[in-house]
């Protein structure tokens, strides 16, 4: 009796998840679906565009760094980033008190050459008159030949040191006009019309020259009038690309 009850309430529980499972299954199939939104148009004919995108940058087509000829401080740096600026302003003026000194050495070795010059010529004009009196005596049987060559030496000794002279008065003249060179050098203006686009150093900075050195980068100097765009182009978009096609950046 108790096993027969046992049964039946097993049979009732197992009837009424079964009519739970088909409802919950009739839920899902008979809930209505939502609509779904549907767009129509007009056919009509379009080009098409074949885009090519690249990276890159774009920079101005003039553009020139500033860097000193000559090391030494800056005393004078008149002009500030994003300022305009004309061929021929003035940008920096380095101190020129050692380049100054410079000239003014190689100025003294210069006359000290012109004047050891004027003695070697007169001692060659002497000699060519002891020479030229002597060889008259000579000729008229005055004179010893041993002496005569003596006078003949001394004639072609004064030459050779007059000549040499020469060659030192050409040396120091090169090196007045290096040192004086070197003094403009400490002056530099805008070598062209443009916008300082970058400014690297300040007034007591030292800086480096060029000549033996890279130099320090004081400014950039850009013409904006006009700038390009160098960009990356894949290699599977270069065929795509031709001159005179529009661009957009």
């Amino acid at each position: 009796m108790a096993r027969s009850k046992k049964r039946r309430k097993i049979f009732i529980i197992a009837a009424i998840a079964a009519v739970l499972a088909m409802a919950g299954v009739a839920v899902v199939f008979l809930r209505p679906k939502s609509a779904i939104a549907v767009q129509s148009g007009e056919v009509s004919r379009h080009s098409l565009t074949n885009l090519v995108v690249a990276d890159g940058l774009i920079e101005p087509v003039v553009q020139v760094t500033i860097s000193p000829e000559v090391s030494g401080e800056i005393v004078d740096l008149p002009v500030h980033e994003g300022q305009q600026v004309t061929n021929g302003d003035l940008l920096v003026r380095i101190n020129p008190d050692v380049y100054v000194a410079a000239v003014k050495q190689a100025q003294a070795g210069y006359e000290s050459a012109l004047a050891s010059r004027s003695s070697a010529e007169a001692d060659l004009e002497k000699a060519e008159a002891d020479y030229k009196r002597n060889e008259e005596l000579f000729k008229s049987k005055l004179l010893s030949e041993s002496d005569f060559i003596g006078f003949r030496a001394a004639r072609d000794v004064a030459k050779a040191q007059l000549e040499s002279a020469g060659d030192q008065v050409e040396v120091a003249k090169a090196l007045v006009d290096s040192a004086k060179e070197q003094l403009a050098r400490t002056t530099i203006v805008s070598p062209i019309t443009g916008t300082i686009t970058r400014l690297n150093s300040e007034v007591g900075e030292r800086v480096l020259g060029t000549v033996q050195n890279v130099g320090t980068e004081i400014m950039t100097i850009s013409d904006l009038r006009q700038i390009e765009a160098q960009v990356n182009v894949g290699e599977m978009d270069v065929v795509k690309i031709k001159r005179g096609q529009k661009a957009r950046l």
